[in-house]
């Protein structure tokens, strides 16, 4: 199951704000070397501000394994702030119903069993929050085949591929409709709903 929270309900799902802050430091820091802002073990940004949700997937000692940060794109976010000449002579996207999906991560020494299956959970999960909250689909920068793996209908590739943080990437939208990788669900068994607190959502689509 996946979880998701905020800086405002963190407090509810134990220390999963600062473990996946660990798991960033020791994929971002530790394993890449990439010179992200760390302080005693945990990587952040600029963009861990109460407009992000994190989407976690936590092992049985309640350790995160799997991570992605969703960021509305109303708001500063990272292709429009740092990258934005991946979207060519497109126009940035720019509204709530949009969201980037960024720190996307996995722990490698997860058992294969298990790692298998947290990336497609963690996209069944953004498919999820966007259908309950009326959104229109995700953008990000990523690896071209990473995505398309997952992904098999409705990538649209918004620009040319440029070297990012030492690798080749490309910016993308999703439409929410084509985010759930149905191939790997159905060969992994996983169930139509992974959202561990779908109820936050559907108060935040009311709210709205």
């Amino acid at each position: 199951m996946i979880e998701a929270f905020s800086l405002a309900t963190a407090h509810h799902f134990q220390d999963a704000l600062a473990s996946q802050a660990r798991l960033r430091h020791d994929v971002f820091v530790k394993r890449r070397g990439l010179p992200h802002f760390s302080y005693e073990g945990l990587e952040f940004d600029e963009f861990d501000t109460p407009a992000a949700r994190y989407l976690v997937w936590r092992d049985e000692r309640r350790v995160v394994r799997g991570l992605a940060r969703l960021l509305p794109t109303a708001r500063p976010y990272m292709l429009q702030s740092y990258w934005p000449y991946l979207v060519g002579d497109r126009q940035l996207p720019c509204a709530d119903g949009i969201i980037e999906v960024t720190r996307v991560c996995v722990d490698k020494s997860l058992p294969p069993a298990s790692r298998r299956t947290v990336f497609p959970e963690l996209l069944c999960a953004i498919q999820e929050i966007l259908r309950a909250t009326g959104g229109e689909g995700m953008v990000g920068v990523t690896r071209e085949h990473l995505l398309s793996h997952f992904v098999r209908d409705g990538i649209q590739w918004l620009g040319p591929t440029a070297e990012i943080e030492g690798e080749l990437e490309r910016a993308f939208f999703v439409p929410t409709e084509c985010i759930r990788p149905e191939y790997h669900c159905e060969k992994y068994g996983i169930g139509r709903s992974v959202l561990a607190n779908p109820e936050d959502f559907a108060y935040a689509a009311r709210a709205a």
